[in-house]
């Protein structure tokens, strides 16, 4: 019965693409030129379009949504498993910071949700461990203790404050009120601006080989494309500051219900305001006042979408004005003459895109806690990223496992091709943009390919048995057990942040591009026109890959434009 499962999928969509045809060539027929007027269009149903929706929602305008795939939310997704119901599965975003995320936070208190804090990992009788050069230490003893790196003296004296240390060696700073506006001032000993080098390159210029290694190996800032001020204002700019575990805040609803929220406020503050799906926007034509957005139709089937080609499957829709809330792949590949000028293309490979993922399972038991020889609710492991005990269902007393969340620039190419999914994902990425036209579009079942494991979802969401065996050695390894007394997960999903619309998790300046320069020159790609483009690839600031860095790009559109 198993085996039928697939195959039921397949017609499934088969059944789909038919009806959505005919009902495309349908509507067509009756709107050779534009299917509906708006007074804005917001492409892109995540959290930056739905923000920029519900701030103009009682401004009297007639406003559309169109989102490319089935599913309101973007980056938020929370997913839930069926042995362990009452948990929310995070694929996405999954926590923010109290008193810090103020935008984000106003939002959820005008939508009546519920703060709580993110308890993931808390046990102080089992501390947090990291796993370098297959090593396990505390968390403790990494910051100060013994560790499998030969610093050297200077640097074993200064351990437990390395990064600041040498940082503050580097620039001949204190470092102690880094902001985004003096970050850009700050200089190496040779005279150049800290901006224009990357962290690699930076580090080396006072830090040994072991040093550089000890302190970048574990994070995603070990990359030559990165620049050394985004390092810097992550740990000593506002996210650097000191706050609490009791700061790390979730929703109780799940953040996806952040996003479907804001829609629902959008869609009952007046009837002329719509949201259609599977929509994916291709090219922008006309003028300010009157432009002419082409789209074409999408289907989505257990997260996987795909575009329709048959006849009928495009569609034009009408706007005054454009709000383009799109991650930087999918923005990159609309056809209009601003997005395609020398400049803005100069702009969007400014940046370069982390390749996240995260992966789910769920167990009878916490074997991590229970059966290991190094036992922990939290890890940072090489192999493997982060980890973290999800907890217990309420429900089942099943026990969930985040078994490894990757921020990872260079792609181990295995990691991905274990997942079914192309290495031309990778291989082709150039200035960050990864290049995805090699993806084959053809309906092939993927469980026909690489199998899900029993008891994982389907689709472009499974964990198949060659990513499982990955992380089962590398679990092994990091708990100090034998694999084979790691049991059979009862169920999985995981969620690889690399296809068309995203391209990747968050983004990260390159060396020689200041946030200003970055931020003004993507708002608004041509003065002559009233297309607007918001979304955390935007933020560039110490927000960025923060749903409040999302929020900040919409709040200065809306101030300049609306």
């Amino acid at each position: 019965m198993e085996r039928l499962f697939p195959h039921r999928n397949f017609l499934c969509l088969a059944l789909a693409l038919a009806l959505l045809s005919l009902s495309c060539s349908a509507r067509q027929a009756k709107n050779k030129r534009c299917a509906v007027e708006h007074d804005v269009a917001i492409i892109g149903a995540g959290i930056s379009g739905a923000y920029s929706a519900y701030k103009l929602r009682n401004e009297g305008l007639d406003i559309g949504i169109y989102e490319y795939s089935d599913r309101i939310g973007g980056r938020f997704y929370t997913e839930h498993l069926p042995d362990v119901p009452d948990q929310n599965l995070e694929l996405g975003g999954m926590r923010l910071i109290n008193k810090l995320h103020v935008l984000l936070q106003g939002l959820i208190r005008e939508l009546k949700l519920k703060e709580t804090v993110l308890l993931y990992g808390s046990d102080t009788a089992y501390p947090s461990r990291v796993f370098r050069r297959n090593v396990s230490m505390t968390s403790a003893e990494f910051s100060s203790g013994d560790i499998p790196f030969d610093l050297t003296p200077e640097e074993k004296a200064h351990q437990s404050d390395l990064l600041a240390y040498l940082f503050r060696k580097l620039t001949n700073n204190k470092l102690d009120n880094v902001t985004e506006e003096n970050v850009f001032d700050l200089t190496v000993p040779d005279g150049r601006k800290l901006y224009t080098l990357s962290t690699p390159e930076a580090l080396s210029l006072v830090a040994s080989s072991e040093a550089q290694s000890y302190l970048l190996g574990g994070n995603h800032f070990n990359h030559n494309e990165i620049a050394a001020t985004d390092m810097v204002f992550y740990y000593f700019g506002s996210h650097g500051q000191k706050y609490t575990g009791d700061d790390v805040l979730t929703i109780e609803e799940g953040f996806s219900q952040i996003v479907k929220s804001a829609v629902q406020e959008v869609l009952e503050a007046s009837k002329k305001h719509s949201i259609e799906m599977n929509m994916k926007l291709e090219a922008i034509r006309g003028t300010s006042g009157k432009y002419k957005l082409q789209f074409r139709r999408t289907v989505t089937v257990d997260d996987a979408t795909l575009d329709l080609h048959s006849r009928g499957a495009t569609t034009a829709v009408c706007a005054k004005k454009v709000i383009l809330g799109l991650p930087k792949y999918a923005l990159s590949k609309i056809d209009w003459k601003p997005l395609r000028s020398k400049q803005y293309k100069h702009l969007l490979q400014s940046t370069f895109l982390v390749h996240a993922s995260k992966v789910f399972l769920s167990y009878e038991k916490p074997w991590w806690i229970e059966q290991a020889k190094y036992p922990t609710r939290t890890m940072v492991a090489s192999g493997l990223g982060e980890v973290y005990d999800w907890g217990v269902s309420n429900v089942t007393g099943h026990w969930t496992l985040l078994v490894s969340y990757t921020k990872q620039l260079a792609t181990d190419t295995q990691w991905v091709t274990n997942n079914g999914l192309d290495e031309g994902l990778l291989k082709e990425s150039i200035g960050g943009l990864a290049d995805v036209d090699k993806e084959d579009p053809i309906m092939v079942e993927p469980d026909i390919i690489l199998p899900r494991i029993p008891g994982s979802v389907y689709g472009d969401n499974r964990v198949t048995g060659a990513l499982k065996d990955y992380l089962y050695k590398r679990l092994a390894l990091v708990f100090g057990i034998p694999e084979s007394d790691i049991p059979d997960p009862v169920s999985s999903i995981s969620k690889f942040w690399i296809k068309y619309p995203f391209g990747g998790g968050w983004v990260f300046s390159k060396p020689g591009h200041t946030y200003e320069e970055l931020t003004n020159g993507y708002r608004r790609p041509s003065d002559k026109h009233d297309v607007f483009v918001v979304g955390t690839d935007y933020s560039a600031r110490d927000t960025t890959g923060w749903a409040e860095g999302a929020l900040w790009t919409v709040e200065r559109v809306m101030e300049e434009f609306f």
